[in-house]
């Protein structure tokens, strides 16, 4: 019988090998060059009309999106609700990557129900919080910069200060390495086909009651390069922190010049809701929002 120990000592060696990344390609990347870097929760339109852009161009060109769609944006119902924020990297006024989180919400629920409801449910009846995150993207040009790491740094101390118990994300098999490898997601759900996308998806989770200990436990050791343990634990960073704006939870709609603008763009986010879930997302908003007419560029 493999010793305690020993399977420790695999585990990190293991992690050693499809880690090894440095320093300086990771954490400290080139965002020197770019103008005033930020990251925060996009709040105006135009922030927002950025952001969905950019999933949208990214999400055609990896073949996610099948039919090019007028607005050229690409969001859904969920971005609506008081408890989904977008997460936005910013060079200045420009937005250049984003990844939104959805907060678990009656009568919606969260967009990986479509996929993997049983899975949240066991959850759910746990009495955990769960959240979801979801619509990651980066223009093929900035990936090189390590903005994702950043994003996910920020997204991980909102959860954190919200007391969330788990976030789940559901992930094409072949991109599940920066995931599993990196943030330490584990697996939870069997590979599903996903028809909205026209792929595969697998369903990871991290549990963040015992998070600290897994960072603590994977890059805690003096043999790793990248000290992603500190990173993720402390709020402090000296090259991004003073501009990551930690709100607390958002927990009001969209302004009305944003969600009457998102709304005309792409009416068709209503068609699938139930009658419950129509009266809810009608509810956060004026009403005259819905009348015949109102919705317009």
């Amino acid at each position: 019988m493999v010793s305690d120990r020993k399977k420790k000592m695999d585990q990190i060696a293991e992690k050693r090998r499809t880690i090894r990344i440095r320093r300086s390609s990771l954490l400290e990347g080139k965002l020197g060059n770019l103008d005033r870097p930020s990251i925060k929760i996009a709040e105006t339109r135009e922030e927002l009309k950025q952001a969905f852009r950019i999933v949208y161009k990214v999400y055609r060109a990896s073949g996610y999106v099948k039919e090019p769609h007028p607005s050229k944006m690409l969001y859904d119902i969920y971005s609506f609700l008081p408890t989904t924020s977008v997460f936005v990297f910013k060079s200045y006024l420009d937005v250049i990557s984003t990844m939104t989180l959805y907060d678990d919400t009656y009568p919606l629920g969260l967009p990986m129900d479509a996929l993997y409801k049983d899975k949240v449910d066991e959850l759910r009846s746990q009495g955990r919080r769960v959240a979801e995150i979801g619509a990651l993207a980066t223009p093929k040009r900035r990936r090189s910069l390590g903005i994702m790491i950043y994003l996910s740094k920020a997204v991980f101390n909102y959860l954190r200060i919200n007391h969330v118990n788990d976030v789940c994300i559901t992930v094409n098999p072949k991109h599940t390495r920066f995931y599993r490898d990196i943030l330490l997601f584990r697996d939870y759900g069997e590979e599903r086909s996903y028809e909205k996308v026209g792929a595969p998806a697998v369903l990871l989770r991290v549990d963040f009651d015992e998070y600290a200990n897994r960072l603590e436990e994977i890059y805690g050791e003096n043999e790793f390069d990248t000290d992603l343990s500190a990173f993720f634990s402390k709020v402090n960073n000296r090259m991004l922190d003073p501009n990551i704006i930690y709100p607390p939870k958002r927990n009001r709609p969209l302004d009305y010049d944003a969600a009457r603008y998102l709304f005309a763009q792409r009416p068709e986010v209503l068609d699938s809701l139930t009658d419950e879930q129509f009266r809810y997302v009608t509810s956060l908003y004026n009403k005259a929002l819905f009348s015949e007419g109102a919705i317009l560029h």
